[in-house]
């Protein structure tokens, strides 16, 4: 029950647990609305990243598209620092990505501005009972998301419910008659936004705060609050870039120094133009206090974004300034892109784990290539690495399966489920032909010991047959990443055509066999060589087939 009475000298305990859980439902809706957006459009926000990012001013719209949508700047950033670690995007375009973040995070201010306070449980019901009995996606995505939206709103009220009593608690009002001062608002604001996580959580905070104490937190103090709570945001994609490449810990430092020139240019503007506040308060309503905040927010932001928008290339420079040098991978046997860190986002982890995926073709295609070489051109030191790349293809085949069963626990959205599942048996297929490589390679050294060669005739069969299937290899992966590049019944057609041949090639082998034309241990290995090949075709197959 909330005290209206006597003063307060401190905030009751009931008051003070509906506070909390207050913020726990207002955070948790922000989460599971943001979860089902994503999973909703996980695949689709990958592309719209990949392709739409290709200058600033076009990553500055899909930046605020995007977090305008999914509600959360942290995860565009997060998103951002992974895809620039992934390589799917350059340093140069995750810029205008982060400014527009910043812009798209103003929506959920806006939206908890408008009043729906006694709609927000028949939302939140609506959606718990359809997604209860509507199980097949993208429904379920959409309604998870509608729920997520109507507990935002009922942690809202609860907080502004359980918040009125603040104004009749002394110490608090002298807190906040304190944060006049720019600088220690700032700071307090900052803090405010590394504990709860979520620029969108900590701006809705302060709404409540403004709303239920009626006024009594000027909106000049809450600006510079609003300004601190920017900059706190920054926290989680340092987080992230930890453990990554260079140019994702630049992209975490441009986020940062952004937000931070951001904070000093509103400070300026509000300090020496006291005047925009009058005109936000005008425009907002003089009680509205949640719209005053709301507007005060979105004005701002974009406000320092269009001051500093030209200025991106300097702060690129910077980061490289601050963040120094060039990556050194030393070995093949680890994971470059993907590791202990998934950058908080299933988009961002299926897309690192599909860069890695493209490692283990591009190692298994360079044994391929030096086989080949090896077997119609040798010359010396041509069989080196070989094995090693094999082994290499086997661990990247465990670890890729580890990560790929992690991050399927943590739900993912129709496309990017599909895409793991694909990953999974690719993977197998691409440690499978590095395998039938570096047998071919062990029958090559094994006749180079004993000075033994395959006959003409088998060589006219066997080296065509073998780049015949190479190509298939490098069709096939094609295939899987772009089905329209490739038609899958062009490799399904050229694959059986390796199946005949090798049926043709062995006959001629057992031919020349009885006519004493090669010996039994040279045509040993010739069947042995013929039957890799086949199988590295039919992985090939396989492999296009899960592009489909």
């Amino acid at each position: 029950m909330l005290l209206e009475n006597a003063p307060l000298q401190h905030i009751p305990v009931a008051n003070l647990l509906g506070i909390i859980g207050g913020i726990a439902i207002f955070l948790f809706g922000i989460k599971i609305m943001g979860n089902g957006i994503e999973r909703l459009a996980g695949a689709k926000l990958k592309s719209i990243l990949e392709k739409l990012t290709k200058n600033r001013f076009l990553g500055l719209l899909v930046g605020t598209m995007i977090t305008g949508i999914i509600q959360s700047s942290n995860a565009v950033s997060v998103m951002t620092v992974g895809f620039v670690n992934a390589g799917l995007m350059p340093l140069d375009n995750a810029v205008g990505v982060i400014m527009g973040a910043n812009i798209g995070t103003t929506i959920t201010g806006q939206l908890i501005a408008f009043n729906v306070d006694m709609y927000a449980p028949i939302i939140a019901f609506v959606g718990v009972m359809a997604m209860t009995f509507l199980k097949k996606r993208p429904w379920n995505d959409i309604l998870y998301a509608l729920t997520g939206l109507g507990l935002l709103f009922m942690g809202m009220t609860l907080m502004k419910d359980h918040m009125k009593v603040l104004a009749d608690v002394v110490w608090f009002k002298n807190l906040i008659a304190n944060l006049h001062n720019p600088i220690l608002a700032v700071l307090v604001g900052t803090a405010m936004t590394m504990i709860l996580q979520s620029v969108s959580a900590s701006v809705g905070v302060l709404q409540a705060m403004a709303v239920a104490m009626a006024g009594a937190l000027p909106l000049s103090t809450a600006v510079f609050l609003i300004c601190g709570q920017n900059i706190g945001c920054t926290t989680v994609s340092v987080l992230a870039s930890i453990g990554g490449t260079k140019d994702a810990k630049r992209t975490a430092c441009i986020h940062v120094l952004f937000n931070v020139f951001a904070c000093v240019i509103c400070v300026l503007l509000v300090v020496l133009f006291p005047g925009v506040l009058t005109l936000i308060e005008n425009i907002s309503g003089k009680e509205n206090y949640a719209q005053q905040l709301a507007n005060a927010n979105t004005f701002l932001k974009i406000g320092a974004t269009l001051i500093m928008f030209p200025f991106s290339g300097l702060l690129i420079k910077l980061s490289r300034l601050i963040i120094r040098g060039e990556d050194k991978l030393e070995g093949r046997r680890l994971l470059h892109i993907v590791g202990g860190k998934d950058f908080g986002s299933s988009v961002t982890a299926v897309a690192s784990v599909e860069k890695e995926t493209e490692r283990m073709y591009e190692i298994a295609h360079e044994n391929l290539k030096k086989t080949y070489a090896a077997m119609t051109a040798p010359r010396k030191g041509d069989l080196d690495g070989i094995n090693e790349n094999e082994e290499t293809l086997d661990w990247l085949n465990s670890e890729i399966s580890k990560y790929l069963v992690e991050i399927n626990r943590n739900g993912l959205g129709e496309a990017d489920a599909r895409s793991v599942d694909r990953m999974h048996h690719v993977i197998v297929d691409y440690e499978r032909i590095g395998d039938h490589a570096d047998n071919i390679a062990g029958y090559i050294k094994h006749m180079r010991d004993r000075k033994l060669s395959f006959s003409e005739a088998a060589m006219d069969e066997i080296a065509p047959l073998f780049l015949k299937v190479l190509n298939i290899v490098e069709d096939a992966h094609t295939c899987m990443l772009d089905p329209k590049a490739v038609p899958l019944s062009n490799i399904a057609e050229r694959e059986q055509e390796v199946d005949d041949l090798v049926d043709l090639f062995e006959n001629n082998h057992i031919k020349r066999l009885s006519e004493g034309k090669c010996s039994a241990e040279i045509g040993m290995l010739y069947v042995e060589a013929l039957t890799d090949l086949e199988r590295i075709s039919d992985h090939a197959l396989n492999i296009a087939e899960a592009g489909q």
